[in-house]
């Protein structure tokens, strides 16, 4: 399950980078004084939502990995009181992204 894991880890920071690019991206323009907001007020949106899209995405992709990887491993294991208290606990999570 190592393996899984790294790559998912990877997985996960390079999505990390991309949405810090687009972010970083979004501040250069709010400080250039020379690009104007007005001129294209639907661009910024169109940035910003795309941003979102990227961390929902993330967060969605985490969770498929933990559910497939870490619950499958503590049902497997027979430890099914840790493994209801993490359903519990995952249950949250998603109540909580769902908002």
């Amino acid at each position: 399950m190592a393996y899984c894991c790294d790559v998912e880890r990877k997985k996960l920071t390079n999505r990390v980078a991309r949405i810090s690019g687009q972010i970083k991206s979004i501040e250069n323009k709010l400080k250039d004084e020379k690009y104007n907001l007005e001129e294209d007020p639907y661009e910024m949106v169109r940035q910003l939502t795309a941003v979102k899209g990227a961390v929902n995405g993330m967060i969605t992709s985490y969770i498929e990995h933990f559910a497939k990887g870490h619950f499958i491993e503590k049902v497997q294991s027979g430890d099914s009181i840790q493994a209801q208290a993490e359903v519990e606990n995952f249950l949250e999570i998603i109540k909580v992204f769902g908002k």
